[in-house]
């Protein structure tokens, strides 16, 4: 589904451009019914317009270049995804930046799905979430201003509600090496930890655990947030300046012995 998604966006390759549906279905060579049903999903959730003259790109401050096809990233996170639900028995999400919102690429819930108010192809405000805040502490102020706006919606009576606040908070991020917590801010009851991701030409993502969880347990499953996001980035080459631990195979995203270590100290503590 994603696939598709990220094929039809990228259909929409100069700034302004408008495109009828069966251009867009000529283009991607995608069933002309699939196209329309992913058109109209896509415009109910603010990612296109639809005028008289066929359907655009809605107004966004990022560049149409930042459209890109996530299938790679999917790809080579997803082993890790599963394996870090299995370590932890919370939901994962694997997300990108559009806008000011956070798009979900991937999701891993098993039974715990319903609990958690998000779906893939789905977007959130980037401010109320782990997920969108630790890519926003990558980006320079400025750009964090562009893309957010003035106005900061609340999900939450927990959610920020403006810049300053925001700002200080994306530092303590950065303090962090991008560590990101939200505490309900999302939604009621709901926590997140999230790392960001980085491939080999820079682009952002980011990984995150959600759970009806309290903070000060979620807290204990930062390392695991933090190897895994380290593992997927190294996976998509991006230099993270570390030394490999051998010539031989590669780390594991999360180990037994490791696991059990890290269950018993605080985010604080290993960072």
């Amino acid at each position: 589904m994603v696939d598709r998604v990220a094929l039809i966006l990228n259909t929409f390759d100069e700034p302004g451009k408008h495109l009828r549906l069966d251009q867009i279905a000529g283009r991607t060579e995608l069933p002309r019914s699939s196209v329309h049903r992913i058109l109209k999903q896509l415009h109910k959730a603010g990612l296109l317009q639809h005028r008289r003259d066929g359907y655009a790109l809605a107004a966004s401050p990022l560049p149409v270049t930042r459209m890109v096809d996530h299938s790679q990233l999917r790809g080579v996170a997803s082993p890790t995804l599963s394996r870090l639900h299995a370590d932890t028995g919370l939901v994962v999400h694997l997300g990108v930046l559009f806008g000011g919102d956070v798009v979900y690429l991937d999701k891993v819930a098993g039974r715990n799905s319903a609990v958690v108010p998000t779906r893939v192809a789905g977007h959130t405000p980037a401010h109320a979430s782990a997920l969108g805040k630790t890519m926003l502490a990558q980006l320079p102020a400025e750009d964090v201003d562009a893309i957010v706006g003035q106005r900061l919606v609340r999900c939450t009576r927990a959610t920020i509600g403006d810049l300053p606040t925001l700002h200080r908070e994306l530092a303590r991020i950065r303090s962090r090496h991008g560590l990101a917590y939200d505490n309900e801010e999302l939604a009621i009851g709901l926590t997140s930890v999230a790392a960001p991701l980085r491939s080999v030409d820079g682009e952002v993502a980011g990984l995150s655990l959600s759970g009806t969880v309290p903070l000060h347990r979620l807290q204990r499953t930062a390392p695991f947030v933090i190897r895994a996001a380290r593992h997927i980035s190294q996976q998509l080459g991006a230099d993270l300046g570390a030394k490999p631990a051998s010539s031989g195979a590669p780390a594991l995203a999360t180990d037994n012995l490791l696991s059990r270590v890290l269950r018993t100290i605080t985010s604080d503590a290993w960072v």
